[in-house]
């Protein structure tokens, strides 16, 4: 490091102006890269054998020309920027040489070298290069469970929308966005909202197994509620229960929000249905309610996915656009 600093105190200029100069020099010419640390006073003062203040001088002159800046807590960096009629190309190879300087200090071989290089290039085009995929759906329980499920689905970003937000503001889809998700119930309607069409692909729904197993087990004459967040998904579990149990007493669905009637719907309910991870839309009081329903009687947790054959199509769309983004 001290090659990076050095003085001559018989030259007649000045210690302090020494070493400004060595390391505006070293910042220009590559050999200390933009943000690298600087060491501190004291540990350039003991390397060097001059006197702090002479340090302190220097590195004061230093930010004074913005060539250098100090952050509370972190240290002293270089924010030195070359000027415009520099070569960028230039700057580039400076800082290239310094890296294989470096790593070839450290014993590593070129081979070994392109090694690293060829994998950090991969990771970084890689994380750089993410599709961007938006979800759109009518209410906020189906929107977070799908929005789950493409999770599994690597090197995406997902952005959700309620469809009730996209009627009014149709731009707060991204332009950039690469794909757009709906179902096949919205499909038309979001087609003729957002300027994106081109880019939206329809998925056909279906309820887990676990959950329809759960349904097909109401008893006839059983009393059955539906506690959600929203009416809408609501609605689409108690279509759900119609189909799937005979003779069962099923009541109109209970938005969570309307707390005060919470304990009077559930003491007359042998059942409950309430959306997948329901503790989420939960206050704690209306929490404490369920949880102790369901001591003594049966909670159902519903959930939705994209049925199997509509999950392995966005997967191979979306597969090909990483491909095409990395090559």
């Amino acid at each position: 490091m001290s090659e990076l600093f050095h003085i001559d105190p018989k030259l007649d200029i000045p210690i302090y102006r020494q070493l400004v100069d060595v390391i505006k020099a070293n910042i220009k010419n590559g050999k200390i890269p933009p943000m690298t640390k600087l060491p501190t006073v004291r540990d350039l003062s003991d390397e060097l054998g001059i006197a702090r203040g002479t340090i302190k001088r220097s590195y004061d002159e230093l930010e004074h020309l913005g060539i250098i800046e100090k952050i509370r807590g972190r240290g002293t960096f270089v924010s030195y920027r070359p000027s415009d009629n520099e070569s960028r190309k230039e700057r580039a190879m400076a800082a290239i040489d310094h890296m294989f300087d470096e790593l070839e200090e450290m014993q590593f071989s070129m081979s070994e070298i392109n090694i690293f290089i060829n994998l950090r290039l991969r990771d970084r085009a890689l994380h750089q290069d993410k599709v961007k995929i938006g979800i759109v759906e009518c209410n906020p329980e189906t929107l977070y469970q799908l929005t789950e499920q493409l999770r599994e689905i690597e090197q995406i970003d997902l952005f959700s929308y309620l469809l009730g937000d996209l009627r009014e503001y149709p731009y707060k889809i991204s332009e950039d966005m690469d794909l757009i998700i709906t179902t096949a119930a919205h499909v038309d309607e979001l087609i003729g909202i957002i300027p994106q069409s081109d880019k939206v692909i329809k998925t056909a729904l279906t309820m887990i197994p676990r959950s329809v197993a759960g349904i097909i087990k109401i008893a006839p004459g059983e009393k059955v509620g539906i506690i959600c967040n929203s009416e809408k998904f609501g609605n689409m579990l108690y279509e759900l229960s119609e189909t799937y149990t005979e003779n069962a007493k099923i009541s109109k669905p209970l938005v969570i929000s309307k707390e005060n009637e919470i304990s009077k719907y559930l003491s007359k309910k042998d059942v409950i249905l309430v959306p997948e991870n329901y503790q989420k839309y939960c206050s704690d009081k209306v929490l404490n309610k369920i949880t102790r329903f369901a001591t003594k009687h049966r909670l159902i947790e519903c959930s939705y996915q994209i049925d199997a054959g509509s999950f392995m199509y966005v997967r191979d769309k979306i597969e090909k656009l990483i491909d095409s983004k990395i090559l």
